[in-house]
């Protein structure tokens, strides 16, 4: 089912605020524990980022920034968690990616309308990802993926973080420009997913956090999916020069609340957020795990995502790519 979703409700900011009581509130806000929903599981690339958000806003407010894992439905069930603690707005802040704008091409319904329920607070950053194999598949290039596809009877197998996340779409993006056929196989997160690469259970992954397995030498990077090569990875060409030269993808991580949140207190936690992830500290940590950090205000990030919705909706309903209900 297609659905423009985007623009997110930027228009909308205006209908829940009002001058009196929202200034006063936003210059105590916080004065209790604000909350981070991840809509994947502990240890994968999103939740290694939140924590280092939650700490760094912990110590800038001087109160308790925790983060939740609300993992399943693919992020609509911290979606939905999110929205439902409308009533306190500020105080739950989602973090969420791809689906967020492809769910509604792929669900019949949806339990809520992005476009009149979710708001953007910054854009948290773009993460380029690494095609990766297993030492022992004795796939070592781009090329030795693509002959060993063609030359087996079985479509290799690529797992992934969930259904239109990044470490899908990229893949099913190359399987059709090298023309070759993959099964996919979702997980819930890209941790689960990576571990069954390294038991020999997956034969690739696009993964978007794989940096320590490469450093480790546990997997065998084959391409980066950026337009360039990545400075944490100069000896790795991207799959562009590898003979397709029109691919090019990276994921993103976005901050959210629901559109009842005032319109103040959105800039307030869009300011803050970004002061931490400007800093040189930040920008050290995130670049660790392969990350870019990105920041700024709620219209970049509507923007952004936009530009995204645009390339990748009409991608989904062409590669007919849904979810069973």
């Amino acid at each position: 089912m297609k659905q423009k979703i985007f623009a997110f409700g930027l228009g909308l900011f205006a209908l829940f605020f009002a001058a009196s009581g929202h200034a006063a509130a936003t210059n105590s806000f916080p004065n209790k524990t604000v909350r981070i929903v991840v809509p994947y599981p502990p240890g994968g690339v999103t939740d290694t980022q939140a924590r280092f958000v939650a700490q760094k806003l912990n110590e800038l407010w001087g109160q308790p920034v925790i983060v939740e894992n609300k993992p399943g439905g693919n992020t609509i069930i911290a979606t939905s968690h999110v929205l439902n603690s409308s009533a306190e707005p500020g105080y739950n802040l989602l973090i969420s990616s791809m689906p967020l704008i492809l769910n509604p091409y792929m669900y019949e319904s949806m339990p809520y309308d992005a476009k009149k329920e979710i708001a953007p607070v910054t854009l948290m950053s773009t993460v380029p990802g690494v095609v990766i194999t297993a030492p022992q598949s004795g796939v070592n290039t781009l090329a030795d993926l693509t002959e060993k596809a063609k030359s087996t009877n079985e479509a290799l197998n690529f797992g992934s973080a969930g259904i239109a996340t990044f470490t899908h779409l990229s893949g099913e993006l190359f399987s059709e420009l090298a023309g070759i056929d993959f099964e996919h196989i979702a997980y819930q997160g890209s941790a689960p997913a990576q571990q069954d690469l390294l038991g020999g259970r997956l034969d690739v992954m696009f993964d978007n956090g794989a940096l320590g397995l490469i450093s480790s030498e546990s997997v065998t990077p084959l391409a980066v999916t950026s337009s360039e090569r990545l400075p944490w990875l100069p000896e790795v060409p991207t799959i562009a020069e590898q003979g397709y030269p029109d691919f090019h993808a990276e994921a993103w991580f976005g901050f959210f609340v629901p559109a009842n949140t005032p319109n103040d207190l959105i800039e307030k936690l869009s300011n803050d957020i970004t002061r931490v992830l400007e800093s040189e500290e930040a920008i050290d940590f995130f670049a660790q795990s392969g990350v870019l950090v990105e920041g700024g205000t709620p219209e970049k990030l509507d923007n952004y995502l936009q530009s995204e919705e645009k390339r990748w909706g009409d991608f989904v309903q062409r590669k007919n790519i849904t979810i069973d209900q």
